[in-house]
């Protein structure tokens, strides 16, 4: 047995096992420096399948793109003060305004 075997005792093994953490994560958060009994009750984290499409290239499932823009800075200033006043946070305000934008223009 390891080190880290050494140091979990079969009560709190079995804790883990019943609590569906695998033994690798148990040890894994342990040697991370997690208390023993946080390591046994905190569920592991939902794992994200990751698809392909044929040619093997990752395929994004409907997550929005990440868009990146500059402005001249007056306008950027501007914008600083309208989204400020409307009290929402940067990327809130611009989702409500490009979203009615789009929903008054034909495409």
């Amino acid at each position: 047995m390891g080190k880290v075997g050494k140091i979990v005792p079969p009560d709190k093994m079995a804790i883990a096992e019943k609590n569906n953490i695998p033994r690798t994560t148990l040890y894994n958060r342990i040697r991370a420096g997690w208390d023993i009994d946080r390591a046994i009750a905190e569920p592991p984290r939902k794992r994200v399948k990751i698809e392909r499409d044929e040619e093997g290239t990752f395929v994004g499932a409907n997550k929005a793109k990440p868009r990146f823009f500059s402005l001249p800075v007056e306008l950027d200033e501007k914008l600083e003060k309208i989204i400020e006043k409307s009290g929402k946070t940067p990327s809130v305000w611009l989702e409500e305004e490009i979203t009615k934008k789009l929903k008054r223009m034909k495409v």
